[in-house]
């Protein structure tokens, strides 16, 4: 029962936060890690936080941060790069600039749940590697805009 009301809270918390109207896991995870403090580790979200209370708001982002990590590890490379796509169409910047950037500062290191193994983070990573080496290829271009 207990698990039941943890995915119903995890669940009430992504609409407040509007996380579900981003489009995909990959770029819920990486707008979850930017609500995550670096110094404290702790998840802080305007709304939430104070509706919710800090404490609970950041349990509850932590455990959705996790839950879309895990489910992004089962995912095969081929969605890692359709979703890479579509979070740099999302965002509406230069898809040269973002690859290019993505590989020089490798931010999505930091975008892994703080309690993940670090297996489970080197295989993330890995994947997110691979997808940019696959969208910087000029053969690879999903749409005819690249």
């Amino acid at each position: 029962m207990e698990l039941a009301a943890n995915l119903e809270t995890i669940e009430a918390c992504a609409r407040v936060a509007a996380l579900d109207i981003l489009p995909n896991d990959l770029t819920r995870m990486l707008y979850l890690a930017s609500l995550r403090d670096c110094n404290s580790g702790r998840y802080l979200h305007p709304q939430l936080s104070s509706k919710m209370g800090v404490e609970k708001a950041d349990h509850t982002l932590s455990a959705y941060h996790d839950q879309l990590f895990r489910r992004l590890l089962t995912t095969p490379i081929s969605a890692y790069v359709l979703q890479l796509e579509e979070y740099i169409r999302y965002t509406r910047a230069d898809r040269s600039i973002v690859l290019r950037t993505w590989q020089s500062l490798q931010a999505y290191r930091s975008t892994v749940p703080l309690q993940a193994l670090p297996l489970y983070s080197e295989l993330f990573c890995l994947n997110i590697e691979l997808a940019l080496t696959i969208l910087n290829d000029p053969r690879s271009c999903l749409d005819r805009e690249c």
